[in-house]
């Protein structure tokens, strides 16, 4: 988990939000489901035995997708709650299975809103991992360190990374724009003020 005072990324708002919806999406499928079932009941009991030959296959999908999203509606609650206390990979794991599922069974919708959840875990992972000093692949949401225009780097030093330095107690570089403490990124070495996005 992450330090308390620890500025999450956007990304973890917008994991939520697409949990959220598509928790709202697998309810109204289900109210649908329930729809058709009856729908699809009540034209095969006017229609004697051939109308259940003819819509049995209906009403036994539309079961299976009641079924289905009801599992997936409180699957989503657990895995909000995963995330609410910052398990982020296990949420990610159980997110998945959810995901191909919704797409069977969800009329497509259910599975989209879950696979752009799934797609956020991976940034708020490495935001978490950096957090707890470990190293962490760089992705779009975290820029990468800028060098002044016309400086050259050393052949030595693009080969061979520099060695990670611990930073040293209370000895964090104040943000000039906000004047928040700057938090120490191990995998460039730096200090990086989440407020402002950029590094000290």
């Amino acid at each position: 988990m992450a330090p308390p005072g620890a500025m999450a990324p956007a990304e973890l708002q917008s994991l939520r939000s697409f949990l959220r919806i598509a928790s709202i999406i697998a309810m109204i499928v289900a109210i649908l489901a329930i729809i058709l079932i009856a729908y699809y009941a009540l034209v095969a009991a006017a229609l004697g035995a051939f109308g259940f030959v003819v819509f049995g296959f209906g009403i036994i999908y539309a079961v299976i997708v009641l079924v289905v999203q009801i599992l997936i509606w409180l699957n989503i609650r657990e895995i909000r709650a995963m995330t609410d206390r910052g398990q982020y990979e296990a949420a990610k794991s159980k997110t998945l299975i959810w995901m191909v599922l919704g797409f069977i069974f969800g009329y497509i919708i259910t599975g989209i809103f879950l696979l752009l959840a799934y797609l956020k875990f991976d940034p708020v992972i490495n935001w978490q991992r950096m957090q707890g000093g470990g190293q962490v692949a760089p992705g779009p949401w975290m820029p990468q360190p800028q060098q002044p225009m016309g400086a050259m780097t050393p052949p030595s030093q693009s080969s061979v990374p520099p060695p990670q330095m611990a930073p040293a107690p209370g000895a964090a570089p104040i943000c000039p724009k906000c004047g928040q403490p700057g938090t120490y990124v191990a995998q460039y070495n730096r200090y990086y003020c989440y407020t402002d996005q950029q590094y000290l």
